[in-house]
């Protein structure tokens, strides 16, 4: 039996198919079938040009990395930049900041060392007096020898690219300890310095200061008046001893005193004091920036006044008036702020 001829896929039946593709399973004949394995060569070089453009474009289109590595090398050079500037500036404050310190003690130095020749030289001083000025030696004390402890550099974490640093004063001290040392007039002083009261047998001028001096920073006093009679009144704030007494703040009506214009921060009532015969409040001297303000804790009120430090220079202390007889006022408590 004669076995049936396939023909040639290509030339269909002139040809007789002898070869199979085991790839695309078609018959082909003798002469197609070198084409067909012409063709797969031609393929498989036009696959070998595309591998190597491929690789070409990888090997040499770098016009984009070295954009972006420009970019950060630009970021990188700003950066550094901000940063070298703004430890440039935190030094700068650092060394600003302890000469000012060293220059203001070297002054108050000199100055009590005159205090304290022009008391031998006119033998004028009594046991008060070497009290105050001793007290007033271990506060500059203290204050010198924590100077360095009272500054600390901080990063500022809010910055969206490079953190911030800046200088951070020691803003908070609990208990800064103030209480009255000095007074005019018959005034009694007791509770190791924390109230006082007018103990004399009749109404009289009479004021106190405290024992602290301030020169920097923002210092929160808070403290309780008693008053006897609503017709007369007392007077708290700052007061400043040379070269002569001057007094800022408030009396009791409502008035200032010492020239300073007071600024309702609440309210475009002034009226606050007046007719009370119980005034707890909350004292802010802020030397920063040459303020007194403060807060009736009663009826939440706030007033606030510059003051001119040509007419009340540093250092100010705190100071009260009292006239009437049984007036008193206590410290509560005393924080720097």
């Amino acid at each position: 039996m004669a076995t049936l001829a396939i023909p040639c896929t290509k030339c269909a039946s002139k040809g007789v198919g002898i070869f199979k593709c085991q790839g695309c399973s078609n018959v082909f004949c003798r002469k197609h079938a070198s084409e067909h394995r012409d063709n797969l060569n031609h393929q498989l070089d036009e696959l070998n040009t595309e591998h190597d453009q491929l690789y070409n474009l990888i090997n040499q289109n770098n016009n984009g990395h070295h954009t972006l590595i420009n970019q950060i090398d630009q970021w990188e050079k700003i950066s550094i930049k901000k940063i070298q500037q703004v430890a440039q500036n935190i030094r700068q404050d650092i060394i600003q900041y302890i000469r000012t310190q060293k220059e203001i003690a070297s002054e108050t130095l000199k100055n009590f060392y005159q205090r304290l020749r022009k008391a031998r030289e006119e033998d004028d001083y009594i046991e008060n007096d070497l009290q105050l000025w001793k007290s007033k030696l271990d506060t500059l004390k203290k204050d010198i020898t924590t100077l360095n402890s009272s500054i600390s550099v901080r990063e500022d974490s809010k910055g969206a690219l490079i953190s911030n640093i800046y200088l951070s004063l020691k803003k908070q001290q609990i208990l800064s300890n103030d209480s009255f040392l000095s007074s005019f007039g018959d005034i009694h002083i007791d509770e190791n310095g924390q109230s006082a009261t007018h103990d004399d047998q009749k109404r009289s001028d009479a004021y106190l200061c405290g024992k602290n001096e301030y020169r920097q920073g923002k210092h929160k006093i808070r403290f309780i008046i008693n008053k006897k009679n609503i017709d007369y009144i007392t007077t708290f704030g700052i007061a400043s001893m040379e070269p002569q007494l001057s007094v800022y703040g408030w009396n009791s009506d409502d008035q200032t005193v010492g020239g300073g214009h007071s600024e309702s921060k609440n309210s475009d009532d002034q009226r606050d004091m007046k007719g009370e015969t119980t005034l707890q409040m909350e004292l802010l001297i802020d030397c920063d920036n040459k303020k007194l303000s403060y807060v009736n804790e009663r009826t939440r009120c706030k007033k606030e006044m510059n003051v001119d430090i040509d007419l009340c220079p540093f250092p100010w202390q705190l100071y009260f008036y009292l006239y009437d007889t049984g007036d008193r006022v206590r410290l509560l408590t005393s924080n720097r702020t």
